[in-house]
């Protein structure tokens, strides 16, 4: 199958790496259907893009490169990947992952969702650049 994606352009893909989000995105519940798709200029960004919206995708992050541990705490079994929401800002600005509210994907079943975690010291936005100490509670 093939689509259109404002940011990559035409993208090729077979129906089997399709990522189903039963529930959607928080704010973006309507979208369901999506595609991680890497590219090397954005390393170590992935990209989480709609196949419904070829105007939505968003930027993932492995939380392991910034909290060691963290991907495995939230994980719930063996065949998980987690991945935490990157709001990028330019140059000079202060760019954020959401360590509050990860996607976690069922790769065997290729179905993902976002959880919301009850730990209040992950916050929303906690800042990429020079090395951070952990959040609280962490």
């Amino acid at each position: 199958m093939k689509f259109t994606n404002r940011q990559f352009g035409e993208l090729e893909f077979e129906d089997n790496h399709v990522v189903m989000f039963p529930e959607g995105l928080i704010g973006f519940e309507r979208c369901r259907k999506f595609l991680i798709v890497d590219d090397e200029t954005t390393e170590p960004f992935r990209w989480l893009v709609s196949v419904e919206d070829g105007g939505l995708s968003f930027p993932l992050l492995d939380p392991a490169l910034l909290l060691p541990g963290y991907a495995t705490d939230t994980a719930d079994g063996a065949g998980k990947t987690v991945f935490v929401v990157a709001t990028l800002r330019a140059a000079g600005g202060n760019s954020t992952v959401n360590l509050r509210s990860p996607i976690v994907i069922d790769n065997g079943a290729r179905t993902a969702r976002q959880v919301i975690l009850d730990d209040e010291g992950l916050p929303l936005q906690f800042p990429l650049g020079p090395p951070s100490p952990a959040p609280a509670g962490r």
